[in-house]
């Protein structure tokens, strides 16, 4: 190697290093995260968002930089017995060494959502649930809090069925304990003054100079035909006329990233500020779900009107928050079962049953205690990975992979007594679209591979050594569908409860990522 190479080699190398260390890419939280609500309490951060259906209910992060997050828990590892679904837009606040959270659910009693309330003095170890406390006309959605200069605290929903007006964001006074409404409410989207309103949602309020802004999403959030955007508005006082910054949102769709919106405005230690949000990634969309980007909020000297820093679409790659630090990109996903290091991973379905889990030596028995299906799985973070398995083939009853939009809409890889078959549930319509003998082995290896988010290919191995396909002919299988609205598809394991046979033990669950 000449000097010259040599030293053009040095400098391509150092420059590149420093570009890695200087910047991150979006999201800075991979796979389904819709509605993320963010915290600094001191040099930490902590985040948590919806989970719809999936409990544990509303994941929560911890982070020292904003752009590498460690999966820490959950609110709840089991739902509040009121609460029959609809988990979304958790707030976290943090208050005079209280953690509170304040979210919204649907009530088993009357099938409306509403805002529930839970704190706890340690984020680590689970939060206690209070209840409801906001139950307000049709729906009662989307908490967030605010601390005015005086000490004071407010809460702000989105509130269906006024009487004879439309959705509003309605706001209160907070008892100084934060479990209890003080006073009146009122509305920081007034439509008797002029207020254009658009199904106003997600919003979050920060006071800068003698301004309260008020950041709100607006449009279509949840599925394939999308349109969200956020937009904000402006006003002296918190019950005063709100003035609107329009026509044009401040941060919407476009490039790599589609209908941003709902989320959390974040202020760093040196008094910058930082929104955590959701998006779509235009390959994988619903199918992996909104994820959890970053981007900073900047405000003009001049109009005192904020604006994001690298322009109103969500940036693929910007500066690090924090100079010296470097986002560690490792999604994929191996559990062993050797250990409980992986647990907090896993989710199941509400509107299901949640199988035992149990490990013995390096493995893991699931037993389902109802007839049907039962799922145990996590969040795709990408639109192309390989999922893999293997499984006991003891019993009648069909035990495997799965790619699951809901329990009555999924597919199913596996083994089902002495046959490998896959099939897919639509509405409880079951098709078998492929059987074959499995022979006479005990367990069998299993593989799933994605390819586009809608696009899959399935194999299976008696040995890890040599794989049968299905499709052939470089075929696939299209999974285009199965998404069910609002939330991202979730992978994993699947066992049957045929009446006879109940569970299933498997050896390990591998998801190695592709970008």
């Amino acid at each position: 190697m000449s000097r010259l190479t040599f030293f053009l080699l040095f400098i391509t190398t150092s420059l590149f290093a420093q570009n890695v260390e200087q910047t991150y890419r979006n999201p800075v939280i991979a796979g389904d995260l819709p509605d993320p609500t963010v915290i600094r309490v001191g040099n930490d951060y902590y985040a948590a968002g919806t989970t719809s259906e999936f409990v544990p209910d509303y994941p929560l992060f911890h982070s020292k930089d904003l752009i590498n997050w460690e999966r820490i828990g959950a609110v709840f590892t089991n739902p509040p017995a009121w609460i029959k679904g609809d988990c979304w837009a958790p707030e976290l606040y943090y208050n005079n060494g209280t953690y509170f959270v304040y979210y919204t659910a649907r009530k088993k009693s009357d099938n409306i959502s509403c805002i529930g309330v839970a704190s706890t003095t340690d984020i680590t170890k689970g939060f206690t649930d209070h209840g409801p406390l906001i139950e307000w006309g049709n729906e009662a959605i989307d908490a967030y809090i605010f601390k005015d200069d005086d000490g004071k605290l407010y809460i702000s929903w989105k509130a269906y069925g006024l009487d004879k007006r439309p959705i509003e964001i309605l706001a209160s006074e907070l008892s100084a304990d934060g479990l209890s409404l003080v006073g009146e409410h009122f509305t920081l989207t007034d439509h008797t003054k002029g207020w254009i309103g658009r199904g106003d949602e997600g919003q979050c309020i920060v006071k800068r100079n003698g301004y309260y802004y008020h950041f709100y999403s607006i449009g279509g959030c949840c599925d394939n035909r999308c349109d969200y955007r956020v937009h904000v508005s402006r006003a002296k006082s918190l019950r005063g006329e709100w003035e609107q910054y329009e026509p044009n949102a401040i941060l919407q769709g476009g490039g790599a990233w589609l209908c941003s919106g709902h989320g959390t405005l974040v202020q760093t230690p040196d008094n910058r500020y930082f929104y955590l949000y959701h998006a779509y990634n235009t390959n994988d969309f619903e199918y992996v779900g909104r994820q959890a980007l970053l981007d900073e909020l900047v405000w003009n000297d001049e109009t005192g009107w904020p604006y994001f820093k690298y322009g109103n679409t969500p940036t693929t790659q910007a500066p690090v928050p924090f100079k010296g630090t470097v986002q560690q990109r490792n999604i994929d996903f191996n559990d062993d079962f050797s250990s409980a290091e992986k647990d907090k991973f896993w989710q199941w379905d509400m509107y299901s049953s949640k199988p035992v889990a149990t490990k013995n030596s390096n493995s893991l028995n699931l037993t389902n205690t109802k007839e049907g299906y039962s799922f145990w799985g996590i969040n795709s973070q990408t639109g192309n990975y390989t999922m893999s398995t293997k499984v006991s083939t003891k019993g009648s009853n069909f035990k495997g992979l799965t790619i699951y939009g809901g329990i009555n809409k999924l597919y199913a890889w596996g083994v089902s007594g002495n046959e490998i078959k896959l099939f897919k549930l639509d509405n409880d319509q079951k098709t078998e679209l492929y059987s074959t003998p499995a022979g006479n082995s005990s367990t069998i290896y299993l593989k799933a591979e994605a390819i586009n988010a809608r696009l899959y290919r399935f194999y299976w191995s008696t040995n890890d050594i040599e794989w049968h396909i299905f499709p052939l002919n470089n075929q696939h299988v299209d999974i285009s569908g199965l998404p069910q609205w609002g939330r991202g598809l979730r992978i994993g394991l699947l066992v049957e409860n045929n009446g006879n046979d109940n569970n299933a033990t498997f050896s390990h669950f591998n998801l190695t990522n592709k970008y």
